[in-house]
């Protein structure tokens, strides 16, 4: 019989030779063990798959170095290997918050009444210091900006198998295009308040600098998905808006 474990972790790396050892740390050192972690590194020029290599034999570790068309595609790499009821996604320069926080969201989650779990998280931005992020509690709002973070949300596999996995044609919100996609299909979500995990604040989904790119990118993610004629006027609205807005505080910033 096949193991399924309850959790499956999937990492992207690239080049994450300075984060990825803490973050593997965070995994490893769990006191509930029914989890597996796949790592999927692009081809790496420095010692990521060397680190990769010394964690992998010290607990249920899979991982592959090779070149890959970028995070959706590494993490699709990682789902097509996938054996837990639930996927939750952790990247190199991000952390389970401590060493029984898995145990705690089993506690929770593990009658698997609702689709999504989603728990706050903890950014560690370099310039803000850290804060909290937490899901939104009011699901419409998914149709402007998302509302889950990545690093908090457990995703039953059975989304995956309904909605698809990530688009490759996104590179910074193709988180957000895989929950508007299961928020679309109705998948039901249950909000928590608990704290499950550092994000890293140097990634480009945190970078002041990919701003513009950002806005854009949820731009397309919204006209691709969204068929309903209220909302896409809503939507135009909204951009017409919190572009001059976002765009003119990070001016003053």
């Amino acid at each position: 019989m096949e193991y399924t474990p309850f959790f499956t972790i999937l990492t992207a790396a690239y080049n994450s030779a300075a984060t990825i050892r803490a973050s593997l740390e965070s995994v490893r050192e769990q006191t509930f063990t029914d989890v597996e972690h796949i790592v999927t590194d692009g081809a790496s020029s420095d010692d990521t798959a060397a680190i990769l290599k010394e964690f992998e034999s010290t607990y249920n570790l899979k991982w592959v170095s090779e070149p890959d068309a970028g995070v959706a595609d590494a993490l699709n790499k990682g789902l097509n290997r996938a054996q837990g009821k639930y996927i939750l996604v952790i990247q190199a320069d991000d952390q389970l918050l401590n060493h029984d926080v898995l145990q705690s969201v089993y506690s929770l989650i593990q009658d698997e009444r609702f689709d999504i779990y989603s728990f706050p998280v903890i950014v560690d931005h370099p310039a803000r210091g850290r804060y909290y992020y937490r899901p939104f509690r009011y699901t419409w709002w998914h149709h402007f900006k998302t509302i889950f973070p990545h690093q908090g949300t457990f995703v039953h596999r059975r989304v995956y198998d309904q909605v698809g996995g990530y688009r490759k044609e996104f590179s910074i919100g193709i988180d957000y295009d895989f929950f508007y996609r299961a928020l679309k299909n109705r998948c039901p979500v249950c909000i928590e308040q608990m704290p499950v995990a550092v994000m890293g604040g140097t990634g480009v989904s945190s970078n002041r600098n990919f701003l513009e790119k950002r806005i854009r990118e949820e731009a397309r993610i919204q006209k691709a998905n969204e068929d309903n004629p209220f909302w896409r006027f809503a939507q135009l609205m909204f951009r017409a808006l919190y572009f001059p807005y976002k765009t003119r505080i990070i001016s003053v910033l």
